[in-house]
């Protein structure tokens, strides 16, 4: 039988058009059941011993994932009208639901019921979409029921819609919602129950209230119970879609992205187009339940309304997310209610931050420090995990048996606490856990969600490093059969055929060599250098040459492409490529023979370059160095074999390339990169240091450098709507104000017109006294960058493909293919250009391309934010079990603070100036007291109450003072500070540093 479908759809582009689709209605559509003696055996996916099948509705499909994929449930049955309904409202939902229709261990089998003659329904006349497809889900249930005898296998409709419910049981089918089939376990009971997302609690109850209510009015009573008339509105709703629409395009609201302060949770920025400059929000309440990265709309607030930036560091409890102090403190008033009504809500307390106090802002009546307030009246576009989020329960009293509300506490500091039920409070209290958000209602103080699985006990290590790899959404899963199918098999050489290819050069005459960090597995590039007998010389970058392998739509590229870069952890590595490629195949190690695509330059003495080649090549590398060895090589005069030789020729012509760069603008900056000690047993930090970076950093820099610019070049110019480029924007003058702030208040004018002008500023940036100015002022610069980015030309205009950072019209990443998948696709690129392959036709699609880099950028961010966790982690380990004092330096000024910079360590955290005895302050030494970990801030100590000081901030001259002047601090001031591990509240282990006075610093850890 054949049908035709019709529909009225918006595009993206905004045009209406007519979707026609024909429908092909069979017979020979199975079961999947071996009990249907009708379904054919090789379709045979469920259980003939399973006790029960589930028939799922799309609300379950869409909401109950985490219990969908629970090993104990099984059996299920997916129709096409769940399938294509979920396809169609969640990305990302539809592909957990289809993973788990893949695994064979689930036994999910999609029943195909829309192309079924005895399944497929009709829309009725005055139906609705919804209404219909609940409909049809219920004759696929019968259907089943029919075919199947349900005294041996019953057929379940799992549905958490009353109504839907309701009729099914009105038609003699059985149907539950998914809260109740939990119950009806017994051995996962508990577990299950606390994976249930509670939105399907709510309608539990919500159909409970509504027949009790019945119940009540048919007897005669008054009524008037239930959630909503016992607790009162904390925010304020958030306006539909649709007028939140008509209020931007009139201008009335202003849309973006909600970024909230990594130091204080409750103060977060928008930025605005419209407006022209960022919007600040202050509090939860103007926040109003949205979260870091939401798409929000906000209202302006009237200008005689809007503030200044927190002038404090937020008080400890705050700044973990919960209430403290007065309203809202244990036992403290409840919202919506008396002292200790609603117990059973866990974590209603209203926060401190829901109003903005007097005084925790600049003194700004003139109204120089304020800026653009706002609030948020709608979201746009929700940023809630679907992978959900890693933290640990706020330690509280649970009585035993039954459910407990409780709640979890992020480790992520910028998002709120979230309200759960679980049934294992007590077994939970000293483990990380992962929860997922399901709803944030306007009449409670926190968003509300569930329990989806354990990680391991708080502290340990590995469970913290999975807990940053989840954070960080790293796709740490084992490749699949299917992809390591793509790689040769061990033992490889190079063949005969690829050494007869006459595309591919025969390059192993040279001296070529790599250097890389210690430990260096995965080496993706090696160098040469050597005379011509003109007397200019030959330089070149050898790249391993990945694609050789990796072929367009192979499972191992689309893996590939996927996880999109490698990740470097401080004990361990997450490959992009399966690791007999990284670390044998592909990788350039010395003494084999090995595949490159190479970049060769003819150079002059004074490194001018004459001309370019690009080739495929055999090379074998005479040495795998460090960057040590090089740079022990270089140094040493006694030195003079071959390599040494070549060496010391590229180290010159880096040198010059350098010079010449720095000269078009290129900007020198740094950052705090720290190297640590790793016991080889038991993986714990031995020692942590500063990175050194040698002159063979530089020299291998330049190199790479001018291969990327070189490649971008030339693939631009054959492809000039699908070349990948990365392109470093022209950071907007209100980035540069904090470190301009800084800079001025320490006589230092920075003029960022330019990256010429600002290059030559940084090098006039310098204290014959403080070897580590110059380095400080580059770092705090580094921050106020913008993010250089993966793009496709034919995405925006030649006037924006401009790096900023590195003064070049052109750059793209070529030179690390084994764990950057940017290059991967350079590399084709490239070969397509100068004629060894065609192009494949997914790199001239424009949105494959767009979406791509995309991924691409957002991979590359993760494996960064990856990193640096991974660094503090280790770093929280090695003081776990020491107190050091060392040397620091302010980088910001609050009223209540500092935040401070400790260069050996690599670490930043705030400190709190705390009101101390006058006689415990040294005068003007830069030693007051404080107290603070990296990244919470512990509350002040008790202190006796007489002559107590207060500061004052100026913001203008970045310096905090006490009131009578005794104890100073400025911007760049050094300090002493003593770093120690303390465990505060929800099992949070964090650094506190402690000012201590710097003459108890070693002379030998003075960094000036």
């Amino acid at each position: 039988m054949h049908l035709n479908n019709s529909f009225i759809k918006k595009t993206k582009k905004g045009k209406v058009v007519k979707v026609v689709k024909e429908r092909y209605l069979r017979d020979d559509i199975w079961s999947g059941s071996p009990l249907d003696p009708d379904c054919d055996p090789s379709c045979h996916k469920l259980s003939a011993s399973a006790p029960h099948y589930l028939l799922i509705d799309t609300n379950v499909a869409l909401h109950q994932l985490d219990f969908l994929e629970h090993a104990a449930v099984t059996d299920v049955i997916v129709c096409t009208t769940v399938l294509e309904e979920v396809q169609h409202k969640n990305a990302a939902a539809y592909q957990r639901l289809r993973a788990a229709c893949a695994a064979p261990a689930k036994r999910f089998y999609v029943f195909a019921n829309e192309h079924h003659r005895d399944t497929h329904v009709a829309a009725g006349e005055g139906e609705s979409p919804n209404d219909r497809n609940d409909r049809a889900l219920r004759v696929a249930t019968r259907w089943y029921a029919e075919r199947i005898p349900q005294d041996r296998i019953p057929v379940i409709l799992l549905t958490n819609d009353v109504a839907n419910r309701a009729a099914a049981l009105a038609d003699g089918l059985r149907a539950m919602g998914v809260l109740t089939y939990c119950r009806t376990l017994r051995q996962e009971a508990k577990e299950l129950q606390d994976l249930v997302a509670s939105a399907a609690e709510d309608e539990e109850q919500e159909a409970a209230a509504a027949a009790a209510a019945e119940a009540e009015e048919a007897a005669g009573g008054g009524g008037g119970g239930g959630r909503a008339a016992k607790r009162k509105k904390l925010y304020s709703e958030h306006l539909p879609y649709s007028e939140i629409m008509a209020g931007i395009k009139a201008g009335r609201f202003h849309q973006g992205a909600l970024r909230v302060s990594r130091f204080n949770p409750f103060e977060g920025w928008v930025a605005s187009e419209s407006v022209g400059e960022d919007i600040l929000l202050s509090g939860r309440l103007d926040m109003n339940r949205a979260i870091d990265g939401d798409v929000v709309a906000v209202e302006l607030l009237p200008e005689s309304q809007w503030r200044a930036p927190s002038a404090k560091l937020p008080s400890a409890a705050a700044a973990a997310g919960g209430a403290a102090g007065g309203e809202g403190a244990a036992g403290g008033k409840k919202a919506g209610g008396e002292e200790g009504e609603e117990d059973e809500e866990a974590g209603e307390e209203v926060p401190e931050v829901f109003q903005v106090a007097p005084g925790e802002h600049f003194n700004d009546s003139a109204g120089g420090g304020r800026r653009p307030t706002g609030r948020v009246v709608g979201i746009i576009k929700r940023n809630w995990r679907t992978r959900g989020y890693c933290g640990s329960l706020k330690p509280q009293r649970v009585r035993g048996g039954g459910a407990a509300n409780v709640l979890f506490v992020p480790v992520e500091r910028r998002f709120p606490m979230i309200r759960i039920q679980t049934r294992q409070a007590d077994t939970l209290m000293d483990k990380r856990i992962v929860v997922v958000m399901d709803g944030w209602e306007a009449d409670s103080a926190y968003p509300r969600g569930h329990y989806v699985r354990t990680l391991g006990v708080i502290g340990d290590r590995e469970t913290e490093t999975e807990v940053i790899l989840i954070e960080n959404d790293i796709n740490t899963s084992p490749f699949t059969p299917a992809v390591h199918d793509c790689v040769p098999p061990l033992p490889w050489s190079v063949s005969a055929a690829d050494l007869a290819d006459p595309a591919r050069a025969d390059l192993r005459h040279l001296v070529v060599a790599s250097v890389d960090p210690p430990g260096c597995k995965d080496i993706d590039d090696a160098l040469h250098v050597q005379q011509l007998p003109n007397g200019n010389y030959e330089l070149g970058v050898h790249i391993a040459d990945v694609t050789h392998f990796l072929k367009p739509g192979s499972a191992m590229d689309l893996e590939a492409a996927q996880r999109g870069t490698t990740v470097y952890l401080v004990q361990r590595r997450i490959d992009m490529l399966p690791k007999p490629l990284t670390e044998d195949i592909c990788s350039l190690r010395c003494d084999v023979d090995r595949l490159t695509f190479s970049v060769l330059w003819e150079v002059d003495e004074v490194a001018n370059i004459l001309a370019t080649r690009f080739t495929k090549a055999v090379i074998r590398s005479r040495a795998s160095l460090t960057y040590a060895e090089a740079q022990s090589r270089i140094d040493d005069p006694h030195m003079t074999d071959e390599l040494t030789s070549s060496l010391r020729t590229m180290n010159r012509l880096a040198k010059l390339l350098r010079a010449r760069r720095a000269a078009a603008g290129a900007l020198q900056l740094a950052s705090p990169e720290v190297k640590f000690e790793i016991d080889r047993e038991t993986h714990d930090p031995l020692d942590v240091g500063m990175y050194q970076v040698r002159e063979t950093n530089q020299m291998v820099e330049e190199m790479m450098l001018l291969a990327n610019i070189a490649v971008a070049e030339k693939t631009l110019r054959h492809f000039t709507a699908c070349a990948l480029l990365r392109r470093h924007q022209t950071p907007p003058p209100r980035q540069f104000e904090p470190i301009l702030k800084a800079a001025a208040a320490a006589g230092f004018n920075l003029d960022v017109s330019s990256s010429l002008a600002l290059a030559a500023s940084l090098d006039g940036a310098t204290r014959p006294d403080d070897p580590y100015f110059n380095k400080l002022v580059r770092i705090m610069t580094t921050r106020c960058m913008t993010q250089a980015q993966y793009f496709g030309s034919g995405d925006v205009a030649p006037s924006e493909y401009h790096h900023y950072g590195l003064a070049a019209p052109l750059y793209t990443h070529f030179t690390s293919p084994i764990r950057r998948y940017a290059d991967v696709v350079v590399h084709r690129l490239l070969a397509a250009a100068i004629g060894l392959e065609a192009l494949p036709d997914s790199a001239r699609d424009k949105e494959a391309l767009h979406g791509c880099t995309d991924n691409l950028n957002k991979r590359h961010r993760n494996a960064q934010m990856a990193g640096r966790a991974s660094v503090e982690l280790h770093t929280l380990i090695f003081f776990k079990s020491r107190s050091v004092i060392a040397d620091a330096r302010v980088t910001r000024v609050k009223a209540n603070g500092l935040i401070v910079f400790v260069p050996k360590y690599g670490i930043e955290g705030p400190v709190y100036l705390t009101a101390r005895d006058k006689n415990n302050a040294a005068s003007g030494s830069g030693s007051g007291a404080a107290d603070g970990p990296v990244g919470q801030q512990q509350q002040p100590p008790q202190q006796q109450p007489q002559q107590r000081l207060q500061f004052l901030l100026d913001e203008e001259a970045q310096t905090v003072t006490s009131t009578d002047g005794s104890v100073r601090f400025a911007v760049f001031d050094k300090c002493a500070v003593r770093i120690s591990v303390e465990e505060g509240e929800a099992h949070r282990r964090t650094l506190v540093l402690t000012l201590v006075d710097r003459a108890e610093l070693p002379e030998s850890e003075r960094m000036g």
